[in-house]
């Protein structure tokens, strides 16, 4: 069971959600407005709060944020269903494997273990901010350039029934 600070769910987990969010969109090729956006990020990082107070198991936390990132998606911003769970699995993938990358290093760099952080509530938001940064960085990129892992930018939906039509 994890206990997030209030510092924490402020200063690093809406904003954290917030760049997830639109980092995922960007990657199935979908930029809907930042004011869904941001609800959906302040939202998810609300229910993760809450959430992150139950005694389950590790990972079920992670599990239970996708499906809610996932029906916030759905509901708010209007996104397919299956486009929504992918947005928030790509998301949380790049936030996954960038954190995996950057803790060990500002851990060497500044000689503070991440267990040491997760018990301090201002190094708890003070640790993650370079990889906010650098994924902050490429969802505003994603964003710019309309990067997408889709083709064509289309939506998976009207891609997958227009190679339908175009076998008939």
């Amino acid at each position: 069971m994890d206990i997030m600070p209030w510092t924490a769910l402020v200063f690093q987990s809406i904003p954290e959600s917030i760049i997830l969010i639109t980092m995922g969109l960007g990657l199935i090729g979908q930029y809907p407005g930042m004011k869904g956006i941001i609800a959906v990020g302040v939202a998810g990082a609300v229910f993760s709060y809450f959430f992150r107070r139950l005694p389950l198991d590790f990972g079920v936390h992670t599990l239970a944020q996708m499906m809610c990132l996932s029906l916030l998606l759905y509901f708010i911003i209007r996104v397919n269903f299956f486009e929504a769970i992918l947005a928030a699995f790509l998301g949380m993938l790049a936030v996954g494997i960038v954190e995996g990358i950057s803790i060990p290093i500002v851990s060497y760099i500044t000689g503070i273990s991440f267990e040491i952080a997760l018990h301090d509530p201002w190094l708890r938001v003070l640790f993650p901010i370079p990889d906010e940064l650098i994924l902050g960085v490429a969802a505003y990129l994603c964003r710019r350039w309309r990067f997408s892992l889709i083709p064509d930018g289309s939506s998976l939906v009207k891609h997958s029934r227009k190679e339908k039509e175009d076998e008939k």
